[in-house]
């Protein structure tokens, strides 16, 4: 089991007001934590950030596509996560067009800002900053995908307030607290604040942090190619039942549509 309080991690929620601190950081370093939210310049970012500090992993929510990929490049792991079961309960913002092409600039912006901060001597493989622990987190299907399908069949909230939605029945059902056992992260105090956080940047940022966590104990399912890049989610044994069959549903579609033409 690795040791998860000895290795250190960041998240980031990428946030892009100009005006308003809509960035979520997250840190975790020798059993310290902590999470705050602040602007989008990397004289802000940087004051919450341990010094001198080399992160073994730095997950950031938000579209991270390899340097000098077009604008209008489509990815794989968005496609698969806006059908079926998926788009009606934590599908992606498609990032090769309108708003969500500024999110991608803000997150290369965000990759940038970090990448000397991340670990060299990485065993992450699949990254789209070569020799740079740096992976995308995506929330919304982190626990999206941990909820099972009767939590869908109660009221829905709006597209604006999905995530807190997510969260709060993560919490509630037990499959946030059920992963930190399952990743082997005992940082009882640190569980403790994740589940009690309210704080739509501070969660979105903590989410961020598992997601590293994940990565860090070799416990995640990663979705994607080299072409678009890569969602990094929780095991798959973790996940329930629909999920496991709308990632199979949705890959083999895709599969079928690209081999048909």
């Amino acid at each position: 089991m690795v040791d998860l309080d000895g290795i250190v991690l960041l998240g980031i929620d990428v946030g892009f007001s100009r005006s308003r601190p809509t960035t979520g950081i997250a840190w975790s370093k020798g059993g310290a934590f902590k999470a705050t939210k602040t602007y989008t310049d990397w004289q802000r970012r940087s004051q919450h950030i341990p010094s001198a500090t080399t992160f073994a992993v730095i997950a950031i929510d938000g579209p991270l596509v390899p340097l000098g990929s077009a604008d209008s490049l489509e990815r794989l792991c968005e496609r698969i996560f806006i059908r079926g079961s998926f788009q009606v309960r934590c599908k992606p913002g498609l990032s090769h067009h309108g708003y969500g092409r500024d999110l991608r600039r803000a997150a290369a912006e965000t990759a940038e800002q970090v990448v000397h901060l991340a670990a060299r001597n990485t065993v992450v493989e699949r990254t789209v900053r070569i020799g740079a622990s740096i992976i995308e987190a995506f929330p919304n299907a982190f626990l999206g995908v941990l909820l099972p399908e009767a939590r869908f069949a109660m009221p829905a909230a709006g597209k604006r307030k999905k995530f807190d939605w997510l969260y709060d029945h993560a919490v509630d059902s037990g499959v946030l607290e059920n992963l930190f056992h399952t990743i082997g992260w005992q940082n009882l105090k640190l569980v403790g604040t994740v589940l009690a956080e309210r704080d739509h940047e501070k969660r979105a940022a903590w989410i961020c942090l598992l997601t590293a966590a994940c990565v860090a104990a070799g416990k995640s399912e990663v979705v994607g190619d080299e072409l678009g890049g890569w969602f990094w989610l929780p095991p798959t044994y973790l996940w329930a039942q629909w999920a496991h069959d709308a990632l199979a549903r949705n890959t083999l579609e895709l599969w079928r549509n690209t081999h048909a033409r």
